[in-house]
This record gives structure tokens, sequence and C-alpha cells, in this order.
């Protein structure tokens, strides 16, 4: 057993109740590390795990399982956007997993460290009245905020040596403007090793040189999500999604929640139909599955997430390979109907 039957309300009685003495070390060292990093962050157990938290965000976490300890940043882009920096690890959507006699080199810990606070920076919310400035200069379509309205340029220049106006300058010094986005990421590398930062800088340079539409990615196309917590537990939620499919997909529709799996949604006034096919299930997490309405050449992405909360469960709705930003801001408003009307 990793920890006594009793669920730990502290770090320190996290740590005590450890019984190998090569995980306490190994953890031990690891939270000494990550309160360098983050000597402002609150600790707090989550999820039965400890956690380092900043303004009430969750940075990171860990945890001792069976025969491995566990890393987690509490974000499902961050693992995968840094994926060149963990080959050779067992890695998660959420986690990095290591062998406790193989502590995670500090280097590594402070990249993944930064690339979820630069992910937490982009969230940041603005004063009311910026708000409402932006909302006037910027059209329906765009007010998903430039990468370089997120991330700041203390945050950029913190981790990679220049702020944004700075890397503008060096990629069009470099003659950035006329490569492919893979090229630009390689351009990029040649200086920055986090592959989130190359990936960050790479788009907020296309963007400011009116090479991408906001809310458009290269590996994903166009893509929104909307979230929001519902009254009923994990469990409520998961069969509501699987035997209520007319709630969410729409009237007369039939839904077989298992891969390979195909559904429909009949034709009705002002809506078209859709038709799809589900590709991953996991039973009381997620959704993944294809949606194509009539007229669409091409299928998009459409992938419903549940997670437990203190009060109720969310559901994440997320979609990608959208056809244009007309699409994205349609969809946006469909499932944020859909949510609101959920209960």
């Amino acid at each position: 057993m990793a920890t006594k039957t009793r669920v730990p309300q502290t770090i320190d009685a996290y740590l005590a109740g450890l019984e190998d003495p090569t995980v306490k070390k190994t953890l031990g060292a690891l939270r000494t590390q990550l309160r360098k990093l983050l000597p402002k962050a609150t600790e707090s157990i989550t999820y039965q795990m400890p956690t380092f938290k900043v303004d009430g965000a969750s940075v990171a976490g860990f945890a001792f399982f069976k025969n491995h300890c566990g890393y987690y940043p509490f974000s499902g882009s961050v693992v995968p956007a840094l994926k060149s920096e963990l080959a050779g690890y067992a890695t998660s959507k959420s986690g990095v997993t290591f062998s406790p006699d193989q502590p995670l080199p500090a280097k590594l810990v402070k990249t993944l460290v930064q690339a979820r606070l630069a992910e937490i920076a982009t969230r940041g919310k603005k004063p009311a009245a910026a708000k409402k400035a932006a909302a006037v200069k910027r059209p329906a379509a765009a007010k998903k905020a430039l990468v370089t309205d997120r991330v700041t340029d203390a945050a950029v220049k913190e981790a990679t040596g220049r702020d944004w106006k700075a890397w503008m300058r060096a990629l069009d010094k470099a003659g950035a403007a006329g490569l492919a986005h893979k090229q630009l990421v390689a351009l990029v590398s040649r200086e920055v090793e986090s592959g989130w930062w190359q990936q960050s800088i790479a788009v907020a340079y296309e963007q400011a040189r009116g090479q991408r539409v906001v809310g458009q990615t290269a590996a994903t196309g166009f893509q929104v999500g909307v979230v929001r917590t519902l009254p009923m537990t994990a469990p409520e939620l998961w069969a509501w999604v699987t035997t209520q499919p007319e709630r969410w997909l729409g009237p007369g529709a039939t839904l077989k929640a298992e891969p390979g799996g195909e559904y429909k949604v009949p034709k009705r006034r002002g809506s078209p139909g859709v038709r799809g096919e589900v590709r991953v299930v996991k039973p009381g997490q997620r959704l993944r599955m294809t949606w194509q309405p009539d007229g669409w050449t091409k299928p998009a992405t459409l992938q419903l997430t549940l997670t437990p909360k203190a009060k109720g469960a969310s559901l994440h709705v997320h979609m990608e390979k959208l056809p244009d930003a007309e699409a994205r801001e349609a969809m946006r408003e469909r499932w944020s109907k859909v949510l609101a009307q959920a209960v």
C-alpha cells in the first residue's frame, strides 16, 4: 500500500504515510523543488494527491501508486505538447509516470511547471472595462483572444528569453513569413526546447502576420470548446449522455454508445440532419465521435468529457476539424444552448 487507508488531509501526512523510503525520498525532493518553483502556491490534497495551486488553479500534483510514481499538471494539453521532452517516459494525456528510483530531472519538472503556468495565463480574465473595449473593437467571430493577448510578455520572456515584439522582429528577420507551419516551428526550435512554447510562438507569429485565423490550429483546424458544471453526479451525467441522446444530439436522435456505433439526427426546420460514428468510449469518462451535418464534405470530431466536481459534475464539449470560423461560432452557440438546457 502507498499510504494508509484513511485519505491524508495534508501533504505532510501523505508523505508520512508512505512506507517505502525510496518513494518518500523521491516525492519529498519533488515537493521541495515545486516549492522553489512555485513560492506563492498553496499546498493541498486534491483528488487524493498532493497538489500545488496558484490563485486557485491546480498547477502540479504527484502521487505514488502500487509500483510507480506519477506527476500531473492538471491539464489535458501540457503533456501532449511536451511529447519530445517526455520521450522515454510512460505518459497519458493527463500525466507522466516514473519509477521511484529514477526521479524526474529537475529541468523537466521546471518545463512542465512553466508550460502549465503559461496555459493558465492564457485563460486569465481581463478587467470588465478591457473586455468591453475588446468586444467593441473585435467582431463576434474573433472574440477568442490571440495568443499574444493570452500569454503575457513577462511569461514568454521568462521562458524563452524574448518578449512578443522581440520574437516578431526576430522571425521577420529570419524570413519566417514565407514558411509553412512545420518549418516555422522548426525555426523556433533552434532557440526554444519546449514543444509547447515552440507551437505557441509559431501560432502567435502566424496570427500577427495574418496567416492564421483565431481559433484555427495546424493539427486540428478550427476548434471550439464549451464546458458547464451540472447538478448531477458523474454516473447520472453519463447515463444522461448515453441514454438520452435526443437531449443533446437533437430530437429523434438515436445513439449506440460503443466503438463503431453509428448515429443519425433527423433533419428538421432550421437544422440540418447530422450523422456520425462513435470512435472512443471510456465509460463514465469520455465519448468521442465524428460529426457531419448535411452539406459538410468532411466530418468534424466531437468529444464529450465528464469530470466529477465537489458539487455535481462538469461536461466539456470539444469539437475539432471544423470547416471554418462560421461553423466554429455556430457550434459554440449550439453547445452553449444544449448545456444551458441540460437541467
